[in-house]
């Protein structure tokens, strides 16, 4: 896969993969909810994190926007859903690429996946904050905010584990 149109085809592949995963997603998180806080488990994560160790940046951030409005458009939600959804996932891929730059080998991909985990209910919290200002948010958020930041450290741990076993039979298997 070392042509450029394969590689395109290949990121197309993935950003339909990461729409499924992230639609797939939001269905079981309305059946599983933490007492009043609903949680996505973050599959399409494992695609992310793919694209962010095979990509540049760039392709990252686009793969981001692009999974953000499928998924948006499919699930609903509205514009408030939409810009609090997309605040969490570039302050994640932000602090990702940060830290994939700072620890270059793949053996920290689950660490990686646990400051994206970590990073993106707080990104969900500044969109948050940004629509309904802190008094607000605050008042309604108190109970979810502990609750999200543990399962995403949970979550994004997991993510990142399971894209480092991903990733090494796909280096195999292509390469």
């Amino acid at each position: 896969m070392k042509s450029k149109t394969s590689k395109i085809v290949l990121f197309a592949v993935l950003i339909a993969l990461a729409s499924a995963l992230s639609y797939f997603d939001g269905y079981i998180s309305s059946i599983i909810s933490l007492g009043t806080v609903k949680y996505k488990l973050g599959f399409a994560n494992i695609v992310i994190m793919l694209i962010l160790y095979n990509y540049d940046f760039k392709s990252i951030f686009l793969a981001v926007m692009i999974k953000s409005l499928i998924v948006g458009l499919l699930l609903g939600g509205g514009i408030i859903t939409f810009v609090i959804s997309i605040c969490g996932s570039m302050i994640s891929v932000i602090g990702m690429y940060l830290f994939k730059k700072m620890l270059l080998k793949r053996d920290f991909m689950p660490f990686i996946g646990l400051i994206g985990g970590f990073l993106h209910p707080i990104g969900q919290f500044i969109g948050a904050i940004l629509i309904y200002g802190f008094k607000e948010f605050l008042a309604s958020s108190l109970i979810s905010i502990p609750i999200m930041l543990i399962m995403g450290i949970i979550t994004g741990f997991v993510v990142g584990k399971t894209a480092k076993v991903i990733d090494k039979i796909l280096k195999n298997k292509f390469n």
